[in-house]
């Protein structure tokens, strides 16, 4: 484990931080990231950030505004560290992110705690995961199969439901959006997804493909069922991928009705699954220049400040 470039500055905050790029080993490849802490830090809590899905998700690109916004601004003033690495085959990680599995994508995020294990000046006693999308996925995991290695878990407008029903989710929201009739809609997603996820385990030639070959038969009912520390799941009201009606009945279907009392459900108003303040079929354009919800801002900070 190594220790890469360490450089100081405020970097939009009116306090400075010390940015260090690390690579961590997961004893088959090596990983790239980024490790911020607080230069008043002496005994940080921190969190570790996992990204969704795709080839340009890393904090770097595609979740650049997001982090900053979402992470940076909210705990570095509170005396929070936070950890990001670049996935499999993202940025200069090693490996081939549509070959990796979500248990591998856990492995992975349980590697970079191990590598916090190492490092000064933080509190591995109050160590976070927070995935947003897949990476939510990858957090329910991890609560489940490394809930000693740390003490909270945030999913951020991840399913709770499995792989089939999220691409039948998103194909409903594509023909809608497109005008089609509600019953059509749903008829003609849940085909398209069965269809899809019986071609790709035949003909997986593109990237996506062979990703979702490693994705297809998921389900987190497992895992949430295990999960006995702090959680909370942020569900976007305007979220084309993920309907928080949907997840959240799939939640009651997993717990009988009963969901643990230690799962905080906030379903963010107005919201998109970037958590922005958008219409669920929303342009690119106005994607790009929608602000992030100050409620879900406000919500999750507090929750994470009460809970780590």
């Amino acid at each position: 484990m190594l220790l890469v470039t360490s450089y100081s500055g405020s970097h939009a905050q009116s306090f400075d931080v010390t940015r260090t790029n690390i690579t961590f080993d997961n004893g088959r490849f090596t990983l790239h990231g980024e490790l911020v802490i607080p230069d008043t830090a002496q005994n940080a809590p921190v969190l570790i950030f996992l990204v969704g899905s795709g080839a340009n998700s890393s904090h770097r690109t595609l979740y650049k505004d997001f982090v900053e916004q979402n992470l940076e601004q909210l705990f570095l003033e509170e005396g929070f560290a936070l950890l990001y690495f670049d996935k499999r085959g993202v940025g200069r990680s090693q490996g081939a992110w549509q070959r990796t599995n979500l248990y591998e994508r856990a492995a992975d995020a349980k590697a970079a705690i191990d590598f916090l294990k190492t490092q000064g000046r933080i509190d591995t006693d109050r160590i976070g995961i927070v995935g947003h999308s897949q990476g939510g996925w990858v957090a329910q995991i991890m609560a489940d199969r490394y809930k000693d290695e740390f003490k909270v878990m945030a999913s951020l407008a991840a399913p709770t439901f499995d792989m089939q029903l999220k691409l039948t989710n998103e194909y409903y929201s594509d023909n809608l959006c497109e005008g089609m009739p509600d019953n059509e809609a749903f008829d003609k997603a849940g085909k398209k997804a069965i269809s899809d996820i019986n071609w790709v385990s035949w003909f997986p030639v593109k990237k996506e493909w062979r990703q979702l070959r490693e994705l297809r038969f998921f389900d987190p009912a497992p895992h949430l069922q295990e999960i006995e520390m702090p959680a909370f799941f942020a569900f976007a009201e305007n979220d084309a991928d993920v309907y928080p009606g949907w997840a959240i009945g799939v939640l009651n279907e997993t717990f009988q009705h009963s969901v643990p009392q230690h799962f905080s459900l906030q379903i963010i108003p107005g919201a998109n699954h970037d958590l922005k303040m958008t219409e669920m079929c929303a342009s690119p354009q106005e994607i790009a220049e929608a602000p992030y919800s100050s409620f879900f801002k406000q919500v999750f900070k507090n929750w994470m400040l009460n809970n780590l």
